[in-house]
């Protein structure tokens, strides 16, 4: 379901009023208020630069629609990328590949074609992974957080079932994709749910008052491969 500006040199000219003069200028003697603050200037140390904040890594180009279990190997190491029996909707199994299946902040799980040798989606949902979409969905994000991102409401399945939490629509907002190769995204509830909380095969808004006061987290979402 479901996803420089130009830079602008500028010159300036300076054009003579009147005739030359004809006495050469005495350069000016700086003030002792000129001459200390321009030596403190020139002593004062740099200002410590604060460290950019770490973003983390980028999934959509970890795969290309026409790898094949031995290029993907190749690149990204034999042990990080094993073949792995998926489980899919509904208690369906899936051949398919795990890459990273070492490192719970990288793992995610790779469906493949029809002919078990391509991959056409990846799959993340474990719960420390740092993986981002191209379009800012990661893991543990809120549904208010995404709301926000999305521009207005969108709608979701209700939970306690195969498709609980599922985003079903995002009604044209900006997360929207449109006629793009469509990327799924699932919520989990919060622990302190409660009873009344959406639930169920029926479909609800992220601006409901339950939703609002306790907001649902991404747990898991996919990243299509090639076209």
């Amino acid at each position: 379901m479901t996803r420089p500006l130009p830079l602008l040199i500028f010159a300036a000219a300076l054009s003579a009023c009147g005739g030359p003069s004809t006495e050469p200028t005495a350069p000016a003697t700086p003030s002792a208020s000129q001459t200390g603050a321009a030596s403190a200037s020139a002593s004062a140390p740099e200002p410590a630069s604060t460290p950019a904040a770490t973003k983390p890594p980028g999934i959509d180009a970890l795969l290309a629609a026409d790898d094949t279990l031995a290029t993907a190997q190749a690149r990204l190491g034999a042990n990080n990328v094993r073949e792995q029996a998926l489980d899919g909707a509904e208690g369906e199994t899936l051949a398919g590949w795990v890459v990273y299946p070492d490192d719970p902040t990288r793992t995610a799980d790779v469906f493949l074609d029809e002919a078990n040798a391509h991959p056409t989606m990846l799959r993340i949902r474990a719960p420390k992974s740092l993986w981002t979409r191209a379009d800012g969905i990661r893991i543990g994000l809120g549904s208010t957080e995404l709301q926000a991102m999305n521009g207005k409401p969108f709608a979701f399945y209700g939970f306690e079932w195969d498709y609980g939490g599922a985003v079903s629509d995002f009604h044209g907002g900006r997360l929207d994709p449109g006629d793009a190769p469509r990327a799924s995204l699932t919520l989990c509830p919060p622990e302190n749910a409660g009873d009344d909380y959406p639930s169920g095969d029926a479909t609800f808004s992220s601006d409901d008052p339950r939703m609002i006061a306790r907001p649902a987290t991404i747990c898991e979402f996919t990243v299509p491969i090639g076209d």
